[in-house]
């Protein structure tokens, strides 16, 4: 991760989003083991102001579910919300052993972060064409030799805003000429969703949908369906994408295509140029 990255990731987890929900996440080992905290929400636990056996059990239980969730290494934004939202079901039954009413209050804290402080749009530099109705089919049909890396998202759903940074990110590092990242809005637009055969219900496991187009034509896709229809789910993260789309491979073919075609222009130009020559001579 470069440097760019990295304080681009420091300026969104310091957002109020983040920092309410790294609270919510250690609220009750805040409360449940530092003084004066501990005696006035839990004036009659045992022992005081330190955790029970059943406690520092789901605890642990939370530090294992974390660890094997993130055997796969994600980025970093996805590692810290898949932690901040085990930690906050972690929070709520450490609350309902105690007392009910503590665990009603703190779903009640979590349902006003997540509407007053939502999670903040990226906002970030990206080299992405954004396309409309059937702008991109056009392109294709244009550029046939350019490759294209499409994403077809939904403006509400929250998955398409959690993969908006990851997806600019690949376009920073892996786009050129002839290697191309591109956005088609599909969930304002059922013709192009039902031409790309992708669902876009409330409650689909295909937003956002990633195609890549070789030759005009579709040849990888993410996510996909098994032999009956069902959509297997597929977590949208760095590594994920670089992985199935096979991108330094693409990047490597496609950047060698470009090259050659930048010297065969260059061969052209410099025989003209002799041509030219050739006939004021004359």
């Amino acid at each position: 991760m470069n440097l760019r990255n990295r304080l681009q990731y420091m300026k969104r987890l310091c957002t109020a989003h983040f920092v309410t929900n790294a609270v919510l996440s250690v609220l009750f080992l805040v409360l449940r083991t530092i003084r004066p905290f501990c005696t006035i929400v839990f004036p009659r636990a045992e022992p005081e102001c330190n955790l029970e056996w059943r406690e520092s059990n789901i605890l642990m239980f939370l530090i294992c579910v974390v660890v094997i969730k993130n055997r796969k290494f994600p980025d970093v934004m996805q590692f810290v919300k898949i932690l901040f939202s085990l930690s906050k079901v972690a929070n709520f039954l450490l609350f309902f052993y105690s007392d009910l009413r503590l665990a009603i209050v703190y779903s009640v804290l979590c349902l006003l972060v997540v509407l007053i402080f939502p999670e903040p749009a990226f906002k970030g530099p990206e080299n992405i064409t954004y396309f409309k109705g059937e702008q991109f089919f056009e392109e294709l049909e244009n550029n046939p030799r350019t490759t294209w890396m499409l994403e077809c998202y939904a403006a509400w759903s929250p998955t398409c805003q959690r993969f908006a940074s990851v997806f600019a990110d690949l376009s920073l590092n892996y786009s050129h000429n002839h290697f191309k990242f591109g956005k088609l809005d599909v969930g304002t637009n059922d013709k192009l969703a039902k031409r790309l055969g992708i669902n876009t219900s409330g409650t689909s496991l295909e937003l956002p949908t990633l195609i890549l187009f070789q030759n005009g034509k579709p040849v990888i896709r993410r996510p996909v369906k098994n032999n009956k229809g069902k959509v297997i789910p597929f977590q949208f993260t760095m590594g994920n994408m670089i992985r199935d789309f096979d991108m330094n491979v693409i990047y490597e073919e496609t950047k060698t295509k470009a090259q050659k075609k930048q010297e065969k222009k260059a061969e052209a130009l410099g025989n003209n140029e002799n041509a030219e020559e050739e006939k004021k001579d004359k």
